[in-house]
């Protein structure tokens, strides 16, 4: 049985989107346990995973640790305004993560624009 998430009491969630860039030269098994590590330190963070995406190997606009090409990964998940920066400290210390870039979906961004008017 899923634990319940508790949110914080001003009940704000926000949806985000995560890519995540990792060497492509591994295995799909280690590529799998890459992905389920950070799925686990966003559950640690008390957010919600609502999809995960492989992209596949794709091609570097630039060399990256000597690489030049990367296996893309797109992690939706739902969480409190805090939950970025706590993932981003902790997947700092992965050194098999070429890039990441976690943003706030652009409809939850309209949303939260039409809710101050």
């Amino acid at each position: 049985m899923k634990e319940a998430i508790l949110w914080p009491e001003n009940n704000m969630v926000h949806e985000y989107e995560m890519v995540v860039v990792t060497g492509a030269d591994g295995s799909d098994a280690d590529r799998k346990n890459q992905i389920d590590e950070i799925k686990k330190i966003i559950e640690a963070e008390k957010s919600e995973i609502v999809d995960v995406n492989d992209w596949g190997k794709r091609e570097l606009a630039y060399p990256i640790k000597k690489q030049s090409h990367g296996h893309y990964s797109l992690i939706t998940f739902k969480g409190n305004p805090n939950t970025p920066q706590a993932i981003k400290s902790k997947i700092n210390l992965d050194e098999a993560i070429l890039r990441y870039m976690v943003v706030r979906t652009e409809e939850e961004k309209v949303k939260s624009r039409g809710k101050k008017k």
